[in-house]
């Protein structure tokens, strides 16, 4: 045998053989693991982005909720009765935003496309309700 010349027996052989098969076994199930956790990331990325849009659109609201306190502190009844319906129409935006944020942060793989297109489609609604407020 062509082993022996490099003074290797037959055993050798046959424990080199037997360490090559459990270190492809090895690999491959580190192959199969990657490949796996892949597409979990890739739902688990849109969910962490979507929850990112989320908060800050959060954030936005509490910056305007401020200045509207800040607003009624000094405002005549009238004012204050407008600032008031605003205030309220932002804190039921916020809720809604919560609301769909808790959804995401449960979302199971299984779900997260069904979860994803519900929340999107709610942050899109208070994303447009901003911009006409603003706009």
């Amino acid at each position: 045998m062509a082993f022996e010349l490099f003074g290797a027996t037959n055993k050798t052989f046959k424990i080199m053989k037997k360490a090559n098969i459990t270190l492809i076994a090895v690999l491959l199930s580190i192959i199969f693991v990657s490949c796996n956790n892949t597409n979990q990331s890739d739902w688990e990325q849109e969910r962490m982005e979507l929850t990112d849009r989320i908060d800050n659109t959060i954030d936005d609201i509490d910056d305007e909720l401020t200045e509207i306190n800040n607003d009624l502190k000094d405002a005549s009844e009238d004012v204050a009765e407008s600032l008031e319906e605003e205030k309220e129409e932002l804190l039921d935006q916020k809720s809604a935003l919560e609301e769909a944020r808790d959804n995401v942060a449960d979302a199971t793989e299984e779900a997260w496309e069904d979860t994803k297109d519900w929340a999107e489609e709610t942050y899109n609604d208070v994303e447009d309700f901003l911009s006409g407020r603003n706009g």
